[in-house]
This record gives structure tokens, C-alpha cells and sequence, in this order.
């Protein structure tokens, strides 16, 4: 099962890890080796520092991308956007970054794969013989899980499979593998608005400040590669007041055909995968419109306090004047 030389440990707070819960042993790992991963029988496309990626993918590949951004980006609505594309699957959050790499959230992830529409079986199935800190098993798993996913969401050609992450960033071996090897989306948003959006919610001060702080974690990594020709921007603002356009740079840069698919209301499968319930409607499973006020932010809208944690960052100001925000 899952790698002898490093253990699972359960979640914080959890009473049993999933492993443990289901009397699972552990055994080694026994990964053939391969020059390059194979999803559902397409080699998986993977990048040299500096190549353009741009385009579509060469035949008979599938590119691998991950969307990199901070938290309150719309992350969440662009990984349903392409994964509405007939020919693209993007996972939201599977968590398998923070299972397979510290802090080890065996739970969460798995939490996060029943929500995918996975079951059990599947689940450990994915993780089997997997080790702990490998990015080769953390690859591999994506090209397994591209399996499982093709024929639970009935897309039997997919171009590209990918997931999203705020919290790459936590470890920077998979920041540097995604950024040397696969496609990346990292997606912007005002930092007043995200801001604004953290110190909404109804959890405590110090939940608050933690997530300002993954915020700033995720800016100090993934500033190096922003100019990366595998790298693309995208702005939350650009998404939700001009989606089309906005969407058809996204499915380019993927190796995509043209497609308005994320506008047509049909039923997607497993809506609470996608975590906002402004992005899908959870009940019906239909998109919901954009809505272009919540791009909109003012400085009167924060205290001065949280003026100050803005203006008063280079890191942040940095950040605003890199993507059009100041």
C-alpha cells in the first residue's frame, strides 16, 4: 500500500486515518519507471525551463496543468470554466499536494475525492504504493487519477487534465516541478478585494491572519516564475466583466479548441467539488452568471487598518503594480 518508509500520520484532530480506519498495511513502493507519464494511453506533455507551451498540445498528448494562484482569486470559478470544455478535466483542490507532502492531510484529501465523485476503493487505489515527499509518485498519481476521472465524468478525449492548489507554494519542490515541467495558470485578483473577502468571513481573528499570511507565501514563491513562457496570468477581473475572451486565452494556452461550453446551463456532475457556491449553483448543478460587481473594490470599503496592510507591504504594492492594480 502506501510507502513503508514514510507513514501517514492522521489529521489534526481526526480520529483515525483512512489507512488505519480501513485496516489497510503498508508495503513498498514498486513504481516502474518511465520516461514520461501516459494518461489513458496519451503521453503526458511536459516542458523544459523557457519553451513555450502556448498552443495546441502535439498529437496524441495530454498537457498536465495546475492552477497555481492565491486564495480569493477565482481559482475555484476558473477550474470549473475548464472544466466544462469537453476535452479538459480539472480537479479543485483533490489535496493530493498536502497528503503526499507535509503537513500529510490524508483526510482532507481524501474528504476532497468523495466530493470529486470518487469512492473508497478509488481513493486508496490512487494513493497505493505511492511514497511520501516523491514527486515522481506525485505525478504519477495525477496520470492514474486522469484515469479514474475520464470515465467517471464521461470524457473519453481529454487534452488536458490538471487541478488547482493555492497551497503549492508550502512545498517548494512542487513549485519548482510545476514550474520547470507542466503548464501553469497562476490567477490574480486586488489584493483589497481579497482582503476584504478573508476578514468577511465569519471565523476567528486568528484564521484571518493566517490566510493573509498564505497569501503573502504564495506571492514570495511564485514571483520567480511569473515571466515564465509556461505561465500564464489570469485576472479575476478579466474573467468575471469579459469571460469569453478572458476563457479563450485560458483554453489556448491548454492546446483547447475555441468553446463557450462554461456558459450553457447544463447539469454538472458533483457541483460541491467546485467549493464556491458562486461559481456552480451546488443545488442544480448550473453555472451561475458572472458577476462583474465583484471585481469592484474601493479604498472606502476597508478600515484603515486594513488600508495599512495593503499600502504598507512592499510585497503586496509590488504585486499590485505587477498586475494593474494600483
Amino acid at each position: 500500500m502506501l510507502a513503508k518508509r514514510s507513514r501517514f500520520p492522521d489529521n489534526r484532530g481526526a480520529r483515525a486515518s483512512i489507512p488505519r480506519a480501513l485496516g489497510l498495511g503498508l508495503g513498498p513502493a514498486r513504481i516502474r519507471h518511465q520516461r514520461r507519464p501516459v494518461i489513458a494511453g496519451r503521453p503526458v506533455t511536459a516542458t523544459r525551463p523557457g519553451t513555450p507551451t502556448r498552443g495546441r498540445a502535439g498529437r496524441g498528448t495530454t498537457a498536465l496543468f495546475f492552477i497555481v494562484g492565491p486564495l480569493r482569486t477565482g481559482s475555484s470559478l476558473l477550474s470549473r470554466c475548464i472544466d466544462d470544455h469537453p476535452q479538459a478535466i480539472c480537479l479543485c483542490e483533490s489535496e493530493i499536494n498536502r497528503a503526499l507532502f507535509a503537513p500529510y492531510y490524508l483526510k482532507l484529501h481524501a474528504e476532497r475525492m468523495v466530493g470529486h465523485g470518487a469512492g473508497f476503493d478509488e481513493i486508496m487505489r490512487l494513493l497505493d504504493r505511492k511514497e511520501q515527499n516523491s514527486l515522481e509518485h506525485w505525478l504519477r498519481w495525477h496520470v492514474e487519477a486522469m484515469r479514474v476521472f475520464q470515465r467517471k465524468y464521461a470524457k473519453p478525449k481529454v487534452l488536458a487534465f490538471g487541478d488547482k492548489s493555492p497551497d503549492y507554494f508550502a512545498a517548494p519542490p512542487l513549485v519548482d516541478l510545476i514550474a520547470n515541467r507542466t503548464r501553469a495558470i497562476y490567477t490574480t485578483r486586488n489584493p483589497r478585494a481579497i482582503l476584504r473577502s478573508i476578514w468577511r468571513q465569519d471565523v476567528p481573528e486568528k484564521e484571518k491572519e493566517q490566510r493573509w499570511r498564505f497569501l503573502k507565501d504564495n506571492i514570495r514563491a511564485w514571483t520567480p516564475h511569473w515571466d515564465r513562457a509556461n505561465v500564464l496570468i489570469s485576472r479575476y477581473e478579466d474573467l468575471v466583466t469579459d469571460p469569453v475572451p478572458a476563457m479563450a486565452r485560458v483554453y489556448e494556452f491548454l492546446g483547447l479548441e475555441p468553446s463557450t461550453r462554461f456558459l450553457e446551463p447544463f447539469e454538472r456532475l458533483h457541483p460541491r467539488r467546485f467549493l464556491w457556491d458562486t461559481a456552480i449553483d451546488w443545488k442544480t448543478g448550473a453555472f451561475k452568471d458572472f458577476d462583474p460587481r465583484r471585481a469592484v473594490i474601493a479604498d472606502e470599503d476597508l478600515t484603515e487598518e486594513q488600508r495599512d496592510r495593503v499600502y504598507c507591504d512592499p510585497l503586496i504594492v509590488g504585486f499590485m503594480e505587477r498586475f494593474g492594480y494600483g
